[in-house]
């Protein structure tokens, strides 16, 4: 698969910083332009170009649309439905939005990692003498057990 035999519902996965990625929802043609739908902090879900949601980042990869060949016509009613919706980092994040749309289940395995994570840091904590370091452990469990919670 390459970002010419894209078709709607397929996933972009693009490098956001080092330890992450952006997902978005391949739409197609509009006017020319080749248009996604994104969930991005601080617009939430919007439709956008492919351009600007790349952000000047590379590809990494390209998953292909999880649903039957029949459900891609309810990709962009699924958006329509969404459009607005406010991102979350723990509950509806970029990866999120793109795999309910692509495949119906708004999961995202950034957050799992992180999550686990967080639980192991902070189990580890716990076992330190300093008073500080077993809050923040305690924290951090907390915050991991909210991550893998939000992903039920």
């Amino acid at each position: 698969m390459n970002i010419n035999t894209l078709r709607t519902g397929d996933l972009i996965v693009r490098q956001k910083g080092p330890f992450s990625t952006h997902y978005v929802v391949y739409i197609g043609l509009h006017n020319g332009a080749k248009m996604v739908a994104e969930n991005q902090s601080g617009h939430g879900v919007r439709y956008t170009k492919l351009d600007d949601a790349l952000d000047g980042n590379p590809i990494k990869r390209f998953e292909r649309f999880g649903g039957q060949e029949s459900e891609r016509a309810l990709v962009v009613p699924r958006i329509n439905k969404l459009l607005g919706t406010d991102y979350n980092l723990i509950a509806f994040n970029c990866e999120h939005f793109a795999r309910w749309i692509a495949n119906g289940k708004p999961e995202s395995k950034q957050v799992k990692v992180a999550s686990n994570i967080a639980i192991v840091g902070g189990t580890t904590m716990l076992a330190s003498k300093n008073k500080t370091v077993q809050t923040i452990g305690a924290f951090s469990i907390v915050a991991g057990l909210i991550g893998r919670i939000s992903q039920l």
